[in-house]
């Protein structure tokens, strides 16, 4: 009991030096309360073992803890994933979609201008010549080119079609 009673009286003696400013004294009772302690006598056995019980549990809890945390976290972001996909599929099918029409307009727009440069006496050939250069490049990307190909295809129906509808049009 002697202990903890020089213990205390250093401690206060330490504090009320700190607080009305006196550095050295409070220095000398802070190194007097270390020598107190220090002089002490080690914890016992069940102190240990209570001490290293509860930091063991308290691990176990965080680890517990970080494992929800993780699960949490995965879900959420499995959910968001989803949601982009379902919120932003329809912008990039719609991109697609307008991606995909410009080609198509860009493609009809070529082919209604060599049909009517073949109507003012361009030459067969060069028609020709823009079937050839698809079919080149049929070998070289099959994917995209079989599309070109099509459209050429229904392009040069509907300019014969136009030309015989003209045609009779003319005759009458």
């Amino acid at each position: 009991m002697e202990m903890d009673e020089e213990l205390t009286l250093s401690c206060r003696r330490w504090i009320e030096a700190d607080l009305a400013g006196l550095e050295d004294e409070a220095d000398a009772a802070c190194r007097s309360v270390f020598r107190s302690v220090a002089q002490g006598e080690p914890a016992s056995l069940p102190f240990t073992s209570r001490t290293m019980q509860a930091i063991s549990a308290e691990a176990a809890r965080g680890a517990r803890r970080a494992k929800r945390t993780r699960r949490a976290a995965a879900t959420a972001a499995g959910v968001g994933l989803v949601a982009a996909t379902y919120f932003g599929a329809g912008l990039v099918v719609s991109a697609m979609r307008a991606a995909l029409l410009g080609l198509f307009d860009l493609l009809v727009g070529a082919v209604v201008k060599t049909a009517a440069g073949v109507q003012a006496g361009a030459d067969l050939w060069s028609l020709l010549g823009s079937m050839g250069h698809a079919a080149s490049a049929f070998v070289a990307d099959p994917t995209v080119t079989f599309v070109l190909l099509v459209l050429q295809g229904l392009a040069l129906a509907s300019l014969v079609a136009l030309q015989r509808l003209l045609g009779s049009d003319g005759e009458s």
